[in-house]
């Protein structure tokens, strides 16, 4: 069974069609979530929230577009909700992307700890800005749309936000405390 039938079989009220989906798509917006919330409890939740969501909403679906590109739109909106909420950005396991521009790379080679404890001082979209930059390796044209703001819009964010990180960790390297 494609996505369509299963969509359609939702929309009749069928339970095998909400049950194909979610078999289809959960462990990749799990994964998402996982990368972008960085504890399983808070990706589990976040998960669970995400199908609720796209099942409430199913009639903004556009019909002919792909439905797990839409469904982790939902999922990269829910964790950034999520991360909003708490202030707090843990980094999970996975590596920065390798798309890295040299600023960024410096960065990367920082210890997580330091990263993860500078991050935790930037507000919530800054940390969701620089997550699906260079953890999520997402296209400034996809972070913009993800934000709903203009594609110039997220460039400037992006390179505030990356100052922002870098005067964090630069404040603590001068003050010689351990993040």
């Amino acid at each position: 069974m494609d996505d369509a039938e299963a969509i359609d079989l939702l929309r009749q009220g069928d339970r095998r069609g909400p049950q194909v989906l979610m078999e289809r798509y959960q462990m990749s917006v799990y994964n998402l979530s996982l990368r972008m919330l960085g504890n399983t409890a808070d990706a589990e939740d976040a998960t669970q929230e995400v199908f609720f969501k796209a099942f409430q909403r199913l009639e903004q679906f556009r019909t002919g577009e792909p439905f797990g590109a839409w469904l982790q739109g939902i999922a990269r909106h829910q964790a950034i909700d999520m991360i909003r909420r708490r202030r707090t950005i843990p980094l999970a396991a996975a590596e920065p992307s390798r798309s890295l521009d040299v600023e960024a790379a410096a960065i990367a080679s920082l210890d997580r700890a330091q990263v993860q404890a500078a991050l935790r001082q930037l507000d919530g979209r800054e940390q969701a800005l620089l997550v699906l930059r260079y953890w999520e390796d997402q296209p400034i044209e996809l972070i913009a749309r993800t934000l709903r703001i203009s594609e110039g819009a997220a460039k400037v964010a992006l390179l505030r936000a990356r100052r922002a990180l870098k005067e964090r960790l630069e404040a603590r390297k001068g003050t010689g405390r351990a993040l």
